[in-house]
């Protein structure tokens, strides 16, 4: 890597930005994999390192992470894995989804099977805890934000803009216009790792 991919983020963290998207979540399991680091963060087009100033300089983690080179990250072989989730579409579950299909002029049930039929990838967790950013949704199928953001948005509820969905792993406000919810447990907070969904998992959508 070189010294422009490196930008510190305050006195504990540095992000790396890298140049091909496969990338971040190949550098992301290599630096877990060294146990040097507190917290490792995949973005949309970086990778953000947390770490602890008091045990290891700025300089050196620079020094560090500017020696990590392409290569070396074939050995960090990334099992993303494919997960099933199992989606709920009833009126309750899903209050825009009839809108959602009356944008694209189609059926409910074509809106849904053409989403099925995507190619869906979990591209990064975003604005709020564990919320997840899928991308790979058929390029046709069109969608914008509410107009006026709900308040509270059950967790497990799958939200769909232009190009992609967007998982509430907790209850939260937010923006997207929901499609439907998910009984699956995405939010564990006895595990040491508790979100269900990550970065680079492949998923498989079931409406039911």
């Amino acid at each position: 890597m070189t010294a422009r991919d490196l930008q510190f983020i305050g006195d504990d963290a540095i992000r790396i930005t890298v140049s091909q998207p496969e990338e971040r979540f190949q550098l992301a399991d290599f630096l877990r994999r060294s146990g040097n680091w507190a917290e490792i963060v995949v973005g949309k087009r970086s990778v953000t390192v947390q770490f602890d100033p008091l045990i290891i300089s700025s300089t050196e983690v620079a020094r560090r992470l500017r020696d990590v080179e392409v290569s070396d990250l074939g050995s960090a072989s990334v099992a993303h894995g494919m997960r099933t989730l199992k989606i709920q579409t009833n009126d309750g579950n899903a209050p825009d989804l009839a809108e959602c299909a009356e944008t694209n002029d189609c059926s409910i049930i074509e809106f849904l099977e053409r989403i099925q039929r995507s190619n869906l990838r979990v591209d990064m967790l975003g604005f709020a805890p564990g919320f997840a950013y899928v991308d790979g949704v058929d390029p046709q199928l069109e969608g914008t934000r509410l107009e006026h953001p709900r308040q509270l948005v059950k967790a497990g509820s799958v939200g769909f803009i232009s190009g992609h969905l967007g998982i509430y792993a907790l209850d939260g406000p937010g923006g997207w216009p929901i499609i439907g919810r998910t009984d699956a447990l995405l939010f564990d907070e006895s595990k040491s790792d508790p979100f269900l969904i990550k970065p680079g998992l492949g998923l498989q959508i079931e409406w039911i």
